[in-house]
């Protein structure tokens, strides 16, 4: 290789490239060479300040990954279009920038130990409760993001948020606004209705051949074999780098001590009444457990008791219990008096929380698995664990190797896996797990897969799978003939000409006395189908009925008469009031900060 390498290197267009450099480091220096590769193309501008075509770049992949993460194999794969998705991203890092400007105007900032903060109490940079670095650094560069870069996006995040949590915190809801939508929600509604079916309709429906080729002909357009692709592929998997890492003993007799930590530890189950000190005094309180106590000797029972006197909420109505805990769960007064007491033993305590009385109901000791039980599965812990990293960190080569080579060979020499082949497939995607993943199909019609004849970039599958996907081969979109759409476009035209039937029938019956009408009574909303069509229908006027027509989700039509509307009975319970209040709240937060960014986009100076 390097022998090959070397051979190449004595080459024109090589000695070319050389004396470019050479005149370049003479002329300008370092930095000149350097920018010329790493400068990025501004797209936009707000205010002054610039957009990058980089920013654009990393903005689309963040939102292909949260869209993936969001919506998984339901995905449409229109959404995953590049064009689409960098399109968005501009639209996004305008209006960020937008507040930005916005917060810094208002004097406000945010430090970096706020961003500190928040990035480790962030759970899902957590292992155990406790920060994850590996964690947190393989998420930052799934973004293609450095972990500077994150934490300044981070940062920005906090700042353009101050001031929108500032208008959405200032919004409130008035008593009537709640009572309005309650009475929307509790109304009732009365009508009759008739049904009538398109299925039978559609039976008795007949339709001739001069029929069926006027609508083939009129809507051709419709009638198409889409186009589909045939792909090469290659799938590298985290267990491809099982031979390539090892587990050593010192890291199995660490994960077994993680694993096996909680376990061994003694738990005691007990319960406790709670007397809050907030608003009482420190004798107040002694007073109130001396009391609980003397009720207690006199036979009175300590779950009675704890529903009657505790201050705590979220035990006090279960007998004041806590259930199992270990030491240091909540406070090291308290621990040190549970641990230290006998089953059976009540006694009071001192906490930051307040007073406490105290009652242990049970002790248990769970034994550890031997270390000799746990090594395999440990073992094979650490080894996907240990693969999973190699694979992400093979994510880049992976990468080179796709964009610097017209086909998968490389990449399926370098890491030893075949070159696989997928059934024709269309927009809507195949059957199998390669071709009906989204971002597969997104990739296989994107411009440079399907017209530029490229590798796709590198496609995670999963945590433990990556792909790149090759064209194989290319349908285009075809016209069917009348004769491949025959049955179809019987099917169409039946159904089409039944429905009108069914309408004209539905309007005659309209002012039919001989109708037969079927009832329901004070019907609420959400009921069924039928009730919520009558729910669409205007209110009577002066008691004179409402009729129309209406669809079906089945395709059959109902006249419906809508008799009356009535502000239903049963009264709204308070937690539901409460729903609709924060419903209301969030709506007209929502509208007021849409309604501010609306307004600081329209007054910015933005050149794209």
């Amino acid at each position: 290789m390097l022998q090959d390498i070397r051979d190449k290197s004595q080459g024109i267009v090589v000695k070319i490239i050389v004396g470019f450099i050479v005149v370049t480091f003479a002329l300008f220096g370092v930095d000149a060479l350097v920018n010329s590769f790493t400068s990025s193309d501004t797209v936009a501008e707000v205010d002054g300040v610039e957009i990058t075509r980089t920013q654009v770049l990393q903005g689309a992949e963040t939102q292909r990954r949260q869209l993936i993460s969001l919506m998984g194999g339901q995905i449409n794969p229109a959404l995953l279009e590049d064009n689409l998705l960098q399109r968005r991203a501009l639209d996004e890092l305008i209006q960020r920038a937008v507040l930005a400007n916005q917060a810094i105007e208002l004097g406000l900032g945010v430090s970096d130990a706020q961003v500190d903060a928040y990035l480790l109490q962030a759970e899902q940079f957590q292992t155990n409760g406790q920060f994850d670095q590996n964690k947190y650094l393989n998420f930052v560069r799934s973004l293609s993001l450095t972990p500077l870069s994150f934490k300044e996006r981070i940062k920005q995040d906090v700042l353009i948020q101050q001031p929108r949590n500032a208008i959405a915190g200032s919004e409130f809801v008035l008593p009537y606004q709640v009572n309005n939508v309650s009475e929307l929600q509790s109304q009732e509604r009365s009508y009759d209705y008739v049904s009538f079916s398109l299925a039978d309709e559609s039976e008795s429906t007949s339709v001739s051949d001069d029929e069926l080729k006027a609508y083939y002909e009129a809507n051709k357009e419709n009638f198409k074999t889409p186009e589909q692709v045939k792909l090469n592929y290659v799938v590298v998997s985290s267990s491809d780098f099982y031979n390539d890492v090892n587990v050593t003993d010192a890291e199995l007799q660490d994960a077994y001590i993680a694993s096996t930590s909680a376990l061994g530890q003694e738990e005691r189950s007990a319960a406790h009444i709670q007397i809050d000190t907030s608003d009482k005094s420190d004798e107040d309180a002694q007073n109130v457990i001396e009391e609980i106590q003397a009720k207690l000797n006199a036979g009175e029972s300590f779950s009675d008791l704890a529903a009657q006197y505790s201050d705590d909420i979220g035990s006090k109505n279960d007998g004041g219990n806590l259930g199992y805990l270990t030491k240091g769960t909540i406070d090291e007064d308290f621990d040190d008096t549970l641990f230290s007491m006998k089953v059976g033993d009540v006694k009071s305590v001192k906490s930051q929380f307040g007073y406490h009385l105290i009652k242990l109901n049970e002790i248990v000791k769970s034994d550890a698995p031997s270390f000799a039980s746990k090594e395999a599965e440990l073992r094979q812990q650490l080894l996907e664990v240990k693969a999973r990293d190699a694979l992400l960190t093979a994510h880049e080569d992976i990468t080179d190797l796709a964009y610097a080579s017209d086909t998968l060979n490389a990449i399926a020499k370098e890491y030893g896996v075949d070159v696989l082949q997928s059934a024709y497939f269309g927009r809507d995607g195949g059957t199998d797990d390669i071709t009906g993943n989204a971002v597969v199909i997104a990739a296989a019609f994107d411009v440079s897969v399907l017209e530029d004849n490229q590798n796709s970039n590198l496609i995670e599958l999963s945590d433990d799978q990556v792909a790149v996907v090759h064209l194989n081969d290319h349908k285009p979109e075809s016209f069917q003939t009348y004769d491949e759409t025959k049955e179809q476009v019987t099917s169409i035209v039946v159904q089409n000409k039944a429905l009108e039937s069914l309408k004209a029938k539905a309007e005659i019956a309209k002012d039919s006395q001989s109708i037969v009408w079927s009832s329901v009574e004070s019907a609420k909303r959400g009921q069924d189908e039928l009730t919520s069509l009558a729910f669409s229908l205007a209110h009577p006027q002066e008691g004179v009925p409402v009729v129309e027509v209406k669809g079906l989700s089945n395709g059959d039509l109902a006249l419906i008469r809508l008799n009356k509307v009535s502000t239903g009975s049963e009264e709204v319970p308070e937690d539901q009031q409460l729903a609709y209040e924060q419903y209301l709240n969030q709506i007209q937060a929502t509208l007021s900060t849409e309604g501010q960014q609306n307004f600081l986009t329209g007054k910015a100076d933005i050149e794209r």
